[in-house]
C-alpha cells in the first residue's frame, strides 16, 4: 500500500479548499439563476393564464354584444314601431326556432307593461322595475343578472334590452331571455386543461359558472377578494387560496359589457408543475456538478502535491493547454489576434475576420502585421503596446482598411489591446480582441438625428401653438398636460388636470391676475393614433368682448328703435294736428306745428346720419374734403350757431390770430357740435358750455367744459366706444355713437380727442389737430 506524506496531503487539503471556496460565489450565483428561471417560468405561465381569462371575458362580451345587436336590429322593423303584437310574434317566431340561445321575447311600453310576450297575455306583466328595463328606457343597453329559471324555461338565463322608439313618438323597450347553457359549454371548451377551473359571477357576485353552481340557487361570491376586483374592472394572475381552500393560480378578468367577472383557478402543484421541476433538476445538478468539481480538485490536488518532479510532463500540459487557446481564439466571435515578437508576427487570425478583407489564414499566418495591414496609426497603437506593456482600451473606435482589390472597409470596433508575456515575465507579444459595433453606431446615430428631428418639430409645434390667439390645451392620457401663453393668460395661472371644461360649454373664468370675469367658449376633441385615444386638445376663445358687444348692439337696437320711433311719432302728430287746423280754416298755430316738426326732422336725420357715418366706418368709405383751414373761424362758427337756451349759454374763448390746420369743415364742425350738444343735453341744471380754442406746441387745440354730470370714474375708459352710453346719460336719450364718430373723425384727421377731466361738476373734452406749416416766403 502507497503511503502519503503529511505535507502531500496538507497541500492537497489546501487546493480543495482554495477550490471549494472559489466555487461558492458560483453556487450562490447559480443558485440565484435557478431560482430567477424558475421565478420566471411561473411569471410566463401566470401571464398565460391571464391572457386566457382575458379571452374568456372578451368572447362573453363578443356573446352579449352580438345578441345586443340582434334585438336593436328588431326594434327597427316595422312591426315592432307600430308595436303591432299580431306582426311582431310572428317575427319574434323563426328567430327562436333559429337561435337556440334565445329562449323568449318581450316587447313592454314605457309603463313597463308588456304589450307582446310568449309567455303572457298583453299587460299582464310589468318589468318597470328591473335595472335592464330601466337602463333601456333611459336609452342605454340593458344587462340583468343571471337567473335560475324554473318552469317552461328551466336554464341559466340572462335578459337583455334595448330601447323602442315607436311610431306615435312614444317610448319601449324591446327584452329578450337567454339561455347560457351554449355560453357555458363554449368557454368551458376554451379552457386548454382539466385542472383549470372555471368560475364565472355576474355583476350581483352570484357565481352561475363554476363547481358551486350546479344547486337550486346560485351561490353568492362577493366575500372573495378576486370577485370585488373583478366587478371593480381590474384583471390580475396571483397565487391565492381557492374555493376549496387550496393554494392556487388564480387568474380573473372582468367582461365589461356582460358585468361578469371570468376566474381561472388551477393548484399550484399541477400549474407550476413545469418550471419547479425544471429549477428542481437544475438544483439537483448543480449539486452534482460541485461534488464533481470537489473530487476532481481532491484528485488535482494529490496530483499537484505529487508533481513537483513532473516537470517535463507540466511543460507538456502546457503546451497542450496552448494550442487550445490558440484553437479557441481561432473561433471567437470577434476579431482576434495573436502577434509575436517585435516585428509582430501573426500567430493566430480569427478566419472571420479575414473572410471579411478577403483573406485566408495562409495570407496572414506567419506574415508581419505591417505586410497585412499597411495603415500606420493600427501599427503604432499595437507597437506602443509591446513597447510599454500598457494595454489599450477603445469604444466605438472608426477603423478604415483598404482591401487587396482597393476597396475601403470603413467601421467601428470595441476594442481592447493587452501584451503577453512569455514565462519569465517578459513581453512576447499582443492579443487584440475587436467586437465590430459598426451596425450600432450608426444606429444609436439615427436615433439620434431622430431625436433631434423629433425635437425640432415638437419646439416649432410649441412655437406655433404659442403664437395661436386662442388658448390651447393637450392632455394626455398619463396627465401630463401641454399649454401655450394665451390659455395661461386666460386662465391665470400654469394649466393643470383640473382645468378641463365640456366640448362647446361657455364658461366664466375668474382671472386672478388681472381681477376680472372672462367668457372662455371651450372646444375640445379627442386626438386618436391607431384608432386609440392618447390625448385631448381644448381650445379656449376669448369672448369677453364679443359678449359685451352683443349687449351694446341689443341696447342699441332697443335705443335706436326708441330714438327713431319717438320723433316719427311727434312729426305725424304735430303734421295730423296742422291738417286739422288747415281743414277747418284756422292756421294759427300751423306755422309752429310745422316748425316742430321740423325740428323733429332734423333730430332724425342727424340720428340717421351717425348711423350711415357708423356703416361708412365699417366699410372703409368714409371720405374726408381735407384743405387748409382756420380752425378758429370753424369752431367759433360752430358754437355761435348752435340752438341753445338762456340757462346754457355758449362762451368761445379764441386766439387772437387764426390757428391753420389741415382738415375737413364738415366734419369738425360736426365733432364740435356734438360736444357742445353733449355739454348741453347733460347739464340738466343749467351751466355755461365754455369752448377754448389755444395752441399747444405744434397743435391746435380746442376744449369745451360744461358744468354737468361728469362722467363716473369707472366707465370713463369706455365713453369713446360704439354704442356705450354712462349709466348717468341714459336718461337723456341718445344711442352712443357721437363720440365714437367723432373719436374717429380726429384719428382719421391725425388728431385727438380725450376725456381731459370729469368730476359731478362737469367735464372738459380735448380735441387737438397739428397745425399746417407755414409755407415759406417767396422772394
Amino acid at each position: 500500500m502507497r503511503t502519503v506524506s503529511p505535507t502531500v496531503e496538507r497541500e492537497r487539503l489546501r487546493i480543495v479548499a482554495i477550490i471549494a471556496l472559489a466555487f461558492v460565489p458560483l453556487l450562490f450565483i447559480e443558485l440565484a439563476l435557478v431560482q430567477s428561471q424558475t421565478q420566471a417560468g411561473r411569471d410566463s405561465i401566470a401571464a398565460g393564464r391571464l391572457a386566457l381569462a382575458r379571452s374568456v371575458a372578451s368572447a362573453s362580451d363578443t356573446f352579449i354584444d352580438g345578441n345586443l345587436a340582434t334585438l336593436r336590429a328588431l326594434t327597427n322593423t316595422r312591426s315592432v314601431k307600430d308595436a303591432d303584437v299580431q306582426n311582431v310574434n310572428a317575427i319574434f317566431t323563426p328567430i327562436l326556432r333559429q337561435d337556440p340561445n334565445w329562449l323568449t321575447f318581450g316587447l313592454s311600453s314605457a309603463d313597463g307593461w308588456n304589450l307582446s310576450s310568449f309567455t303572457t297575455g298583453p299587460h299582464t306583466v310589468n318589468i318597470s322595475d328591473r335595472d335592464y328595463f330601466q337602463a333601456a328606457l333611459a336609452g342605454r343597453d340593458g344587462v340583468g343578472s343571471v337567473l335560475l329559471t324554473r318552469g317552461s324555461l328551466n336554464t341559466k338565463t340572462i335578459v337583455l334590452a334595448v330601447p323602442v322608439t315607436f311610431n306615435d313618438g312614444t317610448k319601449g323597450v324591446l327584452s329578450g331571455a337567454l339561455s347560457l347553457v351554449n355560453l357555458e359549454r363554449q368557454l368551458g371548451q376554451v379552457v386548454p386543461s382539466e385542472t383549470i377551473d372555471l368560475r364565472m359571477v355576474d355583476r350581483l357576485g352570484h357565481e352561475f359558472i363554476g363547481a358551486n353552481a350546479g344547486g337550486d340557487s346560485l351561490p353568492d361570491e362577493n366575500a372573495r377578494p378576486e370577485v370585488r376586483d373583478g366587478l371593480a374592472g381590474q384583471s390580475k394572475a396571483l397565487v391565492a387560496k381557492d374555493t376549496r381552500g387550496r393554494d392556487g393560480l388564480l387568474a380573473y378578468a372582468p367582461a365589461v359589457k356582460a358585468g361578469w367577472v371570468v376566474i381561472l383557478s388551477e393548484p399550484i402543484a399541477t400549474a407550476f408543475t413545469l418550471p419547479d421541476r425544471l429549477g428542481q433538476t437544475a438544483f439537483v445538478l448543480t449539486l452534482l456538478g460541485v461534488a464533481a468539481a470537489l473530487a476532481i480538485a481532491w484528485y488535482l490536488g494529490g496530483r499537484l502535491a505529487r508533481s513537483y518532479v513532473e516537470v517535463d510532463l507540466a511543460r507538456s500540459i502546457a503546451q497542450g493547454e496552448r494550442f487550445r487557446l490558440y484553437d479557441a481564439l481561432r473561433h471567437a466571435p470577434a476579431r482576434v489576434g495573436l502577434l509575436n515578437g517585435p516585428d509582430l508576427v501573426y500567430a493566430v487570425a480569427t478566419p472571420d475576420q479575414l473572410d471579411q478583407v478577403g483573406m485566408g489564414e495562409e495570407d496572414v499566418i506567419g506574415k508581419p502585421f505591417s505586410a497585412v495591414d499597411p495603415e500606420p496609426t493600427h501599427r503604432a497603437i499595437l507597437e506602443r503596446v509591446y513597447n510599454t506593456g500598457e494595454p489599450f482600451i477603445a469604444k466605438e473606435m472608426p477603423s478604415s482598411v483598404r482591401l487587396p482589390n482597393g476597396q475601403l472597409v470603413e467601421g467601428y470596433y470595441d476594442a481592447a489591446i493587452v501584451p503577453t508575456h512569455d514565462a519569465e515575465g517578459a513581453i512576447d507579444g499582443v492579443i487584440y480582441y475587436a467586437t465590430d459595433v459598426t451596425d450600432l453606431v450608426k444606429g444609436r446615430k439615427r436615433v439620434e438625428e431622430l431625436a433631434a428631428a423629433v425635437s425640432a418639430e415638437r419646439d416649432e409645434l410649441q412655437q406655433i401653438v404659442n403664437e395661436m390667439p386662442e388658448g390651447v390645451i393637450v392632455m394626455r392620457r398619463n396627465g401630463a398636460v401641454m399649454s401655450n401663453r394665451t390659455a395661461e393668460e386666460l386662465f391665470g395661472h400654469p394649466i393643470t388636470a383640473n382645468d378641463d371644461p365640456d366640448d362647446g360649454e361657455e364658461i366664466i373664468v375668474r382671472n386672478p391676475t388681472r381681477g376680472v370675469d372672462l367668457n372662455i367658449l371651450a372646444s375640445a376633441a379627442p386626438v386618436r393614433r391607431d384608432g386609440e385615444i392618447v390625448a385631448a386638445v381644448s381650445v379656449f376663445q376669448d369672448i369677453t368682448e364679443l359678449r359685451a358687444f352683443e349687449r351694446q348692439r341689443s341696447e342699441f337696437f332697443s335705443m335706436a328703435s326708441h330714438e327713431i320711433r319717438t320723433p316719427v311719432t311727434a312729426i305725424q302728430l304735430q303734421l295730423d294736428l296742422a291738417l286739422r287746423q288747415m281743414s277747418r280754416g284756422d292756421s294759427s298755430r300751423t306755422e309752429e306745428l310745422i316748425m316742430k316738426a321740423r325740428q323733429r326732422t332734423k333730430a332724425l336725420t342727424a340720428l340717421i346720419n351717425d348711423l350711415l357715418d357708423v356703416s361708412r366706418l365699417d366699410a372703409g368709405k368714409f371720405a374726408l374734403d381735407l384743405h387748409d383751414v382756420d380752425l378758429v373761424e370753424i369752431v367759433q362758427k360752430a358754437a355761435g350757431e348752435y340752438p341753445t337756451d338762456p340757462e346754457h349759454p355758449i362762451l368761445v374763448v379764441a386766439a387772437a390770430k387764426p390757428l391753420t390746420v389741415h382738415a375737413d369743415t364738415r366734419r369738425v364742425v360736426e365733432v364740435i357740435e356734438n360736444l357742445v350738444n353733449n355739454a348741453v343735453k347733460y347739464s340738466p341744471e343749467r351751466g355755461t358750455v365754455t369752448v377754448e380754442i389755444s395752441t399747444e406746441n405744434d397743435e391746435a387745440v380746442v376744449r369745451v367744459r360744461d358744468q354737468g354730470l361728469g362722467v363716473p370714474e369707472a366707465e370713463r375708459g369706455q365713453i369713446f366706444e360704439r354704442f356705450f352710453r354712462t349709466s348717468v346719460a341714459k336718461p337723456y336719450g341718445g344711442v352712443g355713437l357721437g363720440l365714437y364718430i367723432s373719436k374717429e373723425i380726429m384719428t382719421r384727421l391725425g388728431g385727438t380727442i380725450t376725456l381731459e377731466s370729469s368730476s359731478p361738476r362737469g367735464s372738459t373734452f380735448r380735441v387737438s389737430l397739428p397745425l399746417a406749416p407755414v409755407p415759406a416766403p417767396t422772394r
